[in-house]
């Protein structure tokens, strides 16, 4: 993945969406993902043969679209919206305070 920042589209949205809500996918194997396939798409798509792979009998649970597209309709009904890390507008982090704890 890469950290030029831009933004991100609808289907990209929607997409990594459904990849952080799907089954056994945390923010470490998201990042994983999004590193080793390229995109979101391309992760989800890649899901079920790794959860075969990986011993898995039964289906791995991807997050529905329909769900998903609920999901960011909600949002943006409030008025809000999903920003993505590589997105110009995701929160940087603040530089770290010069006072230590003890």
């Amino acid at each position: 993945m890469s950290s030029t920042s831009k933004p991100l589209s609808d289907a990209e949205r929607l997409d990594w969406l459904r990849l952080i809500r799907s089954e056994n996918v945390g923010p470490i194997t998201f990042f994983q993902l999004l590193g080793h396939y390229g995109s979101a798409a391309e992760a989800l798509r890649a899901l079920p043969a790794l959860a075969r792979r990986g011993g898995r009998r039964t289906g791995l649970r991807v997050f529905p679209r329909a769900d998903a597209e609920r999901e960011l309709a909600g949002l943006a009904a409030l008025g809000a919206r999903l920003i993505g890390r590589v997105e110009p507008d995701y929160p940087r982090s603040w530089p770290r305070s010069p006072i230590r704890r003890r």
